[in-house]
């Protein structure tokens, strides 16, 4: 089969904002970079369905502050997609990795019920590793996370600026194909995410834009957040 992956390392910065700071980042930016062509009004559909070990491997990593870590996901923007990404992503501080293979969505359903071995028919190294870990680490699917993406780009440096809200999730349930999903707010109040990706270097004049408002940086995972249920009672 003819396949279809793709490897980036950037850099990953994060920022909190509240719902006054996200308008106005949301048309400030429309003016000076280039606008994903799917944000419409309200943003596009991101849902994944993260897997970690029995043990919870990536989890406790993170909580405990590792600075290598990695996490595995299924990620799609639509449940009419044909295909889906496999992604592993990698960080090291602000430094981030990012492996990609795109799978069908029966596939993905497939690894979703721990069928790991569909992975074969997928010919390519990414492949291979994907199958590697998730087979003989025994994942399974943890959590279900869904937000709404504004994205705005700058072709040099891929440096790609977003804006994340009504971030929800489910640890139960992890059909990510469903029209209507069991999801919950992983916040009790309005929140946002503003997130800056780049390779080498960032624009000042982008720094600058981000810095009228006057921001807090944060490491904030929505991977963590979305676990609140186990973290609250078997973590």
């Amino acid at each position: 089969m003819v396949v279809k992956s793709l490897s980036v390392k950037r850099y990953e910065l994060k920022y909190p904002i509240n719902f006054l700071q996200y308008m106005n980042i949301s048309n400030t930016l429309k003016k000076v970079l280039l606008e994903d062509k799917h944000n419409g009004t309200t943003g596009y559909l991101v849902r994944s369905v993260y897997f970690d070990t029995y043990s919870d491997t990536d989890f406790y990593e993170k909580l405990n502050g590792i600075e290598y870590r990695k996490k595995i996901r299924l990620r799609t923007y639509s449940p009419d997609l044909p295909t889906v990404k496999l992604e592993l992503k990698r960080k090291i501080g602000d430094n981030q990795e990012k492996k990609s293979l795109i799978i069908s969505q029966e596939d993905a359903k497939e690894l979703i019920n721990l069928n790991y071995d569909v992975l074969n028919k997928y010919e390519s190294e990414t492949a291979s590793m994907f199958y590697n870990i998730m087979k003989f680490n025994g994942l399974r699917p943890v959590v279900q996370v869904e937000y709404r993406r504004k994205a705005f780009i700058h072709p040099m440096n891929n440096i790609r600026v977003t804006l994340d809200n009504d971030i929800k999730s489910s640890e139960t349930h992890f059909n990510m194909f469903s029209y209507s999903p069991i999801l919950a707010p992983v916040e009790d109040y309005y929140f946002a995410l503003l997130e800056i990706k780049y390779n080498n270097f960032l624009f000042k004049w982008i720094t600058d834009l981000i810095g009228v408002y006057d921001l807090a940086r944060q490491s904030y995972s929505k991977y963590m957040v979305s676990r609140g249920l186990f973290e609250r009672y078997m973590a």
